[in-house]
């Protein structure tokens, strides 16, 4: 089987870091829109029914949206601090990715995993790292001087044809 790339990050604190601040700036105005049209959709219907006296019915919907208010703040606080205390964090491991033909591999210490690149949800580029996200919350980072087998610029055209739509550029600002 004919590799076409390999790569080498070392998951740090610092590239963690700077992962979480693009996946800020790229979801947070998505994220925030989707939880002010939930809680106005809640409140739409609290007034509904407190003018139609259903106060039972209202004091439920109150509770769901305090819920729904505690979810959306203390989830992803739990979650950023859940992989920001992991062992690939903390131990700082190093991973291995080689990608070939119609797959690409993951290696770390113990384990060894495999994606096809129609399962990846999507690809971010940006001057220093590229994201594949495997799913809507989790991805896989590879930094751009990594590379020791292919050039970036060469994975960043092999990539955009593997997984054509899901593939983006952002600039750095």
């Amino acid at each position: 089987m004919k590799i076409f790339f390999k790569n080498k990050t070392k998951y740090s604190r610092d590239l963690y870091d700077e992962y979480l601040e693009f996946h800020r700036k790229k979801y947070t105005l998505k994220y925030t829109l989707y939880t002010a049209l939930v809680i106005f959709a809640i409140l739409f219907c609290i007034t509904l029914q407190v003018v139609n006296h259903y106060y039972s019915l209202a004091i439920i919907l109150c509770f769901a949206l305090t819920l729904f208010f505690l979810w959306r703040n203390l989830h992803p606080v739990y979650e950023v601090t859940k992989d920001y205390n992991s062992k690939k964090i903390v131990n700082e491991n190093e991973f291995t990715f080689i990608f070939y033909n119609k797959y690409f591999k993951i290696y770390g210490r113990k384990e060894i995993s495999e994606l096809n690149y129609f399962k990846i949800y999507r690809v971010f580029e940006t001057d220093t790292f590229f994201y594949i996200y495997v799913d809507k919350t989790h991805s896989l980072l590879l930094n751009k001087d990594g590379f020791t087998k292919g050039a970036p610029e060469d994975f960043t055209k092999f990539i955009k044809h593997k997984v054509l739509w899901k593939y983006n550029r952002i600039k750095n600002n």
